[in-house]
């Protein structure tokens, strides 16, 4: 590839690789100028991605047209001299980079940024680098399906999160923390694969802390192996379910959830360590209700929570079982299950278990979501996958799969002090706690950091409604979500 730089007409500096120029051999500027004028946009956008820019002439123009917007660039080579201090943010596009364009861009805008984002390519850029044109916008599309998808649960979920989290600030009396340890931790999915490795857990159990995910607390209590603590963290109705019947066997297993968890009124009978994800409504709520808490990274699934969790109480290595995150000929979780004991009592000759069961032999969106999570997660060399050399389908990336006999062996050489559960009694009369929790809604309700969690879709669009016609009935769908929200808060504080 030969990148051949000279002047234009008007003097501005251009470039050309293998002949072809990228901006105008007589004005790179008023060419630059028509580029932006001619961007199509019906909204107002938070961020502008441009791939391929070259010399970035159009950055000039950007700012001008777009002047609340940050500026992205994708770079489709770093050969090319560009000033990269003119953009708010670079990236290099490049497909053998071990994390995908995909999730770095995800990483940085998230899905509020990628929804509020306009995308558009310097066209002389795509004829010379078509390869990597092609995966650029591969990639792109791949993160808008992404916060699309992640913005849909947000969405259906956010109300419920909110008032999952009064419940608990109303509620949860019997609190605990966990302090640190060196011992090795066994984190327990629900994968077929764990049911292999329940006897070997089973026989080394006194050698390290176990951790239950809620969709594994059936199987590993109907083999009598008690973890220390169990997990949830899902919002919804079905991950409460995994919870309910076992935990009334069990009154003084500890439960570690979120603030935004959903669960029974009974799981406020045992221990409860409430976790910080550190922002949000949920946060808030804690805080202002004195919670003792503990840090935890939100994730799309329990089991990212899970292992950043564990690996946050300990120093000593952290092994996942039943971590499958593929999809199953047969069970999709390992038996016993709450969900499944409940589905198959609908099962008939006509719509037969054989029925049921076929999706999870096929691949999923979320699946694939947080297999992609963990395979391009760093772990830094502390977490392992465990089974008896179970024939998994997949890899994880840096997460290395390993059998009990390098578990025994790393054994030998980890610490001995088991992270200690320390409980606590949080006194308060229900009155008290009514009055204390409608305080902190008066106060935080129209503040931006809830309205945009409680209505992150009207939220969105009232963001993106600035400045164009569509602004005040955005401003009135907003206004309207958030009384229907109030209405909802205090029908569950004068529940009781």
């Amino acid at each position: 590839m030969e990148i051949k730089y000279e002047n234009a007409r008007n003097g501005d500096k251009i470039c050309s690789i293998d002949g072809i120029k990228l901006h105008s051999a007589y004005d790179p500027q008023k060419e630059a100028e028509r580029f932006v004028n001619g961007l199509s946009c019906t909204f107002s956008p938070t961020h502008i991605v441009i791939t391929g820019p070259a010399l970035s002439y159009c950055v000039k123009f950007l700012r001008k047209r777009f002047d609340k917007a940050v500026l992205i660039a994708i770079h489709y080579s770093d050969k090319i001299e560009c000033d990269d201090s003119i953009w708010d943010k670079s990236f290099i596009s490049n497909p053998d980079d071990e994390t995908p364009l995909s999730e770095v861009l995800y990483s940085y805008l998230g899905e509020e940024g990628i929804s509020s984002a306009l995308f558009a390519s310097w066209q002389p850029s795509e004829k010379i680098f078509p390869d990597n044109y092609t995966y650029v916008w591969d990639e792109i599309k791949k993160s808008v399906i992404k916060s699309r998808s992640v913005l849909s649960t947000r969405t259906y979920f956010a109300r419920r999160w909110i008032k999952n989290a009064i419940r608990f600030c109303l509620y949860s009396k019997n609190n605990s923390y966990i302090t640190y340890g060196d011992a090795p931790i066994v984190i327990c999915a629900s994968g077929p694969s764990l049911k292999t490795a329940i006897p070997s857990l089973k026989e080394r159990r006194n050698r390290f802390f176990l951790i239950a995910v809620s969709s594994a607390l059936s199987a590993l209590l109907e083999e009598d192996l008690i973890p220390d603590i169990c997990i949830s963290t899902d919002g919804g109705y079905w991950a409460k379910r995994h919870l309910s019947h076992y935990l009334k066997q069990y009154p003084n297993l500890p439960v570690a959830l979120s603030a935004e968890s959903a669960c029974y009124g009974q799981i406020f009978d045992h221990p409860v360590i409430p976790l910080s994800y550190g922002d949000g409504p949920g946060e808030t709520l804690l805080r202002e209700c004195a919670y003792k808490t503990m840090n935890a990274r939100r994730n799309g699934t329990v089991s990212g929570t899970a292992a950043e969790f564990a690996m946050s109480i300990t120093r000593g290595p952290v092994f996942f079982c039943g971590l499958d995150l593929a999809p199953s000929k047969s069970y999709s979780h390992t038996q016993p299950n709450e969900l499944e004991d409940m589905s198959q009592i609908m099962d008939r000759r006509l719509l037969p278990k054989e029925t049921r069961l076929s999706p999870s032999s096929f691949p999923s969106l979320p699946l694939s979501t947080y297999l992609s999570w963990f395979q391009n997660k760093d772990f830094n060399g502390r977490l392992f996958r465990l089974s008896n050399s179970f024939n998994y389908l997949n890899q994880l990336g840096k997460t290395k799969d390993v059998d009990f006999s390098f578990f025994d062996t790393i054994i030998k050489k980890s610490g001995q002090k088991l992270p200690k559960l320390n409980f606590v009694k949080n006194e308060f009369e229900l009155h008290d706690r009514k009055e204390k929790i409608l305080s902190i809604i008066n106060t935080h309700l129209h503040d931006d950091d809830w309205v945009q969690n409680a209505l992150p879709c009207e939220y969105l669009i009232y963001r993106r409604s600035m400045d164009t016609d569509n602004f005040e009935n955005s401003k009135l769908a907003l206004e309207k979500g958030l009384s229907n929200f109030y209405g909802e808060i205090m029908r569950i504080i004068s529940e009781n």
